[in-house]
């Protein structure tokens, strides 16, 4: 009997901890992403040049989102970039290319810099696929 309640005690405080979390769980439900939700909105992704980081340029710019691409690769970035298809995407799709091991004072430039691209709109999204790859 004390088994059955400290279990649901337990079920109740692990329920209340998730409902009360500090985090968006929308991508762990089964709807699709809506365009409105997308459109127009500037998204900043890196890891873009290849991967899941790849993979979520193309499906958001197919959404219409405004995309700022980063890795350490340029080139990649470049053909992940001319890939795309969407309201803003190939011509409006922005590169910085970047390397997360960098110093602070290059990290914040890339950040003006991505804040100051689409008019100045600032970034909606960011999305942190980037990698640490050892030799």
């Amino acid at each position: 009997m004390i088994f059955i309640f400290l279990s649901l005690l337990l079920l109740v405080a692990l329920l209340f901890k998730f409902l009360t979390s500090d985090g968006d769980f929308t991508l762990l439900s089964k709807r699709h992403a809506k365009r409105e939700e997308i459109e127009d909105k500037v998204v900043w992704i890196t890891g873009a040049s290849r991967g899941i980081g790849e993979v979520l340029a193309k499906q958001l710019a197919s959404l219409g989102a405004k995309l700022i691409l980063s890795s350490r690769n340029e080139a990649e970035l470049e053909r992940v970039k001319n890939q795309l298809t969407g309201k803003h995407a190939p011509g409006e799709v922005k590169i910085i290319p970047l390397d997360l091991a960098s110093s602070e004072e290059f990290l914040k430039e890339a950040v003006e810099k991505a804040e100051s691209f689409f008019s100045g709109a600032g970034v909606d999204y960011m999305i942190h696929n980037a990698a640490y790859e050892r030799p």
